[in-house]
This record gives structure tokens, C-alpha cells and sequence, in this order.
């Protein structure tokens, strides 16, 4: 059910760029037609008129021949259909008696925080306000299911209801006295943990929900049925997970640091052992009026200077303290900061030694030049495929807007 809805699709950034210009209503050839009639230009057409139309009246390229563009077209029909759909069942529903609405919201709003679709929750909040304040079984009301089960696009919408609802859900205990601190607690579902990759970063993941932002500070220290403190829970609950992200973060910086070592070796090795000796008595260097000896030894010092500083951001990380507070920032951002420096001393020591084969085999031959320069962008190429994504992946938890993201501030009433 949930696959119905954008928010369960799972959009790379070329398919968000194709889904914002691909029209929601008309099919793509009826954008060409009506793009090549001049409708286009019609103000009472542009909200239909997107930036797709324009592209389609300017290329004539038909796009509904191109597959992953008339599925996106396809999936984005569905999702407004489906949107559509509850928008009509929560109008009639909540012309029912109270009883008769609290019947038809109550399950469904509870499936939606479950399996985390924020339309549904949003929809019933507008047609049926207090259906936010329902509670199941266990004493859980929507929120704090899409807590348990790290629902995190459910859970941003409690900083658009109102100020009271807010208190009102945020107070709520379960039947085993947990509040939402205590819930955040809870090791998260294998699913929703595999999301990432590598123990470090589910930690920092799990870190980033924000709860105690929401609940009143008293509740921070509040004790369930086994009296047990959130911070007690939470500890007892990841303490494994702590142990595999140290594990990962040692491995990764181990591994790097005898890169960067061996690195650092060969650059030293290349800076003291001045490139085609002197010039016979006068001393002066062979190549020191070349421009690639110029370009050698700038880049033979970058690389020395960056591999020396990737090796002291993964010492700092073998003799990290490893508490839980610590994934958040501290070792994410020592991990970004070695990798990045790691990066930059593998392409600079590229850089050096094509500098040195241009300036002893060169001889102004432009092949030479080429074949050194290809070689080197494919040694460059491999190594930013195979690190870069989990570099990305780093660098936007570490310094993007977290798991909640860009938060609507569109009030829910």
C-alpha cells in the first residue's frame, strides 16, 4: 500500500530532477501537442506548463520513448491519484457522528505511522484534528509508533500541528510507562538500520533523532515499569552497535593510514632526490626552468602535506574514546576530513610522477603526454568510485539537514 505514495519512493538525484519537470496530470505526448499548439503561453495552462513543456516545444523529442521517464510519469499519476483518493475518503468520513469518524480514522491513521506514510497521517490530522491523539493496544498514539519503527517523515510533521497537540502528544506514556525518549531508545527495526551503510553510520543515524527537542525536559530523566532512565534504555539497546561502528571506524582508519603512510614515504623519498640532479658546477637544476618541474614539485609537497594530515586524522580515530555522543560528529567528521586529505595526496602524487615521466621521456611529444594523462585519470577515476559514494553518504548526514531534512512550515490544522 504504501508504494502508492511518494514518500515510499525511493528517488535517485536524476530521477527527482525528471519527476519535478514531468507533468502530474497531462501524458507526455499530450505536453508535446499542447506545447506545439501555444497553450503553453496561456497563464490559466501554467501550472500544467512546467519546465518539461518548454523542453518538449523546443527539442520535438518525444519522451514517453524514453522508458525511466514514462515510469516516473506513470508512478507520479499514481501518487496523485492515491492522494487523491484519501483526500475523498477523510471529507466523507468526517461527515460522520464523532463515534462513526473515530471507527474510520483510528486504524488507518495508526497504518500510516506504522508503515510511515506522512500523507495519510497528514490528511486524517486535517479533516479529523484529534485523530493524532488516538491510541492502540499499548498505549501508543501515531507519533510514537512512527518513533518505535523509525518512521522519520511521519514524526516531522509533530512541529506543524499546534502547540497544544504538541504537549498532548509528546506527554503521552504506553502501557509500560515509556515515553517518546524511551521509544527513541529502542534499537530500530533491521530495515530501517540497513537504510546506510556500515555500523558508524546507523549510529549516526539513530543519534540524529531529534525527540528530545519535542518532549518537556522532565521527561528526559523519567523512569518506565523496569526503571530504567531513556539514556539507560538506549545504551543497553545499541550497546552492540556502539561496538561494530568502533570496529568499522578502526578497520577504515587502519587501512587508510597505511596508505597515507606509504604515501608519505614516496613523496618524501621524491622531494629529497632533486628530479634530473644539477647542472655540473654551476649547481643549478637540470629542469628548474620547465614548467612540469614547477608543477612536479608543488604537487609533490601538496602531496606530502596531505597524506601527513590524513595520517593524523586516522590516529586520532584509533585513540578515539568511542562513547555513543561521539558518532554524531566527532568521528564522522575525522573520517571526512582523512578521506577527503587521503583523496588529495593520491592525485597530487599522480600528478607528480606524471610530471616526472613527461620531463624524462617527454622530449615534447604530445603522446606521451596523453598516455600519462589518461593513465592518470583512470587511477583517479577508480579510486572516486570506489570511495566517493560512502565520502557523499558522510558528508551529507555529517553537514546536510539530517534525516528530517528541510522541515515544511506549513502549520497542520
Amino acid at each position: 500500500m504504501h508504494s502508492a505514495f511518494f514518500s515510499s519512493s525511493e528517488l535517485t538525484l536524476r530521477d527527482r530532477l525528471i519527476d519535478s519537470c514531468v507533468p502530474s496530470t497531462l501524458s507526455l505526448e499530450n505536453v508535446a501537442n499542447n506545447s506545439n499548439r501555444g497553450d503553453i503561453e496561456n497563464p490559466a495552462n501554467k501550472s500544467q506548463a512546467s519546465i518539461c513543456s518548454w523542453f518538449l516545444h523546443f527539442t520535438r523529442i518525444n519522451f514517453s520513448s524514453v522508458p525511466r521517464v514514462k515510469q516516473i510519469h506513470e508512478m507520479k499519476l499514481m501518487h496523485g491519484e492515491a492522494l487523491k483518493l484519501v483526500e475523498l475518503l477523510c471529507m466523507h468520513a468526517a461527515d460522520l457522528d464523532p463515534s462513526g469518524a473515530v471507527n474510520i480514522f483510528k486504524h488507518p491513521v495508526f497504518v500510516a505511522g506504522t508503515h510511515g506514510i506522512p500523507e495519510i497521517v497528514e490528511k486524517i490530522r486535517e479533516s479529523f484534528p484529534v485523530a493524532v491523539q488516538f491510541y492502540d493496544n499499548e498505549g501508543c498514539n501515531p507519533f510514537q509508533r512512527a518513533v518505535l519503527f523509525r518512521h522519520h517523515k511521519v514524526f516531522s510533521l509533530i512541529s506543524r500541528i499546534s502547540h497544544e497537540q504538541k504537549l498532548i502528544v509528546a506527554d503521552n506514556m504506553d502501557n509500560f510507562s515509556n515515553n517518546m525518549l524511551h521509544l527513541v531508545g529502542n534499537l530500530a527495526p533491521p530495515d530501517q538500520l540497513n537504510r546506510v551503510y556500515g555500523a558508524a553510520l546507523q549510529m549516526q543515524r539513530e543519534l540524529q533523532w531529534e525527540v528530545e527537542k519535542v518532549v518537556p525536559n522532565i521527561y528526559q530523566d523519567a523512569r518506565n515499569i523496569e526503571r530504567k532512565t531513556p539514556r539507560m534504555v538506549f545504551t543497553e539497546e545499541y550497546k552492540e552497535l556502539v561496538k561494530e561502528g568502533e570496529r568499522w571506524m578502526k578497520d577504515a582508519a587502519n587501512s587508510c593510514s597505511v596508505v597515507a603512510a606509504l604515501i608519505a614515504t614516496v613523496v618524501f623519498a621524491a622531494a629529497i632526490t632533486v628530479l634530473g640532479g644539477t647542472n655540473g658546477d654551476s649547481k643549478f637544476l637540470v629542469f628548474k626552468s620547465e614548467k612540469a618541474f614547477v608543477i612536479f614539485a608543488m604537487s609533490d609537497a601538496l602531496s606530502l602535506f596531505s597524506s601527513t594530515t590524513a595520517i593524523l586524522m586516522f590516529l586520532s580515530m584509533l585513540t578515539a574514546r568511542y562513547v555513543e555522543d561521539d558518532f554524531l560528529q566527532a568521528l564522522p567528521k575525522r573520517l571526512i576530513m582523512g578521506l577527503l586529505t587521503l583523496f588529495i595526496s593520491i592525485t597530487t602524487m599522480m600528478i607528480a610522477f606524471s610530471s616526472t615521466l613527461y620531463l624524462v621521456f617527454g622530449e615534447a611529444k604530445t603522446w606521451i603526454l596523453v598516455c600519462v594523462a589518461e593513465s592518470t585519470r583512470v587511477l583517479v577515476t577508480l579510486f572516486i568510485y570506489l570511495q566517493f559514494p560512502l565520502l557523499v553518504d558522510m558528508f551529507y548526514s555529517t553537514y546536510g539537514h539530517g534525516i528530517f531534512g528541510k522541515r515544511s512550515e506549513k502549520p497542520l490544522y
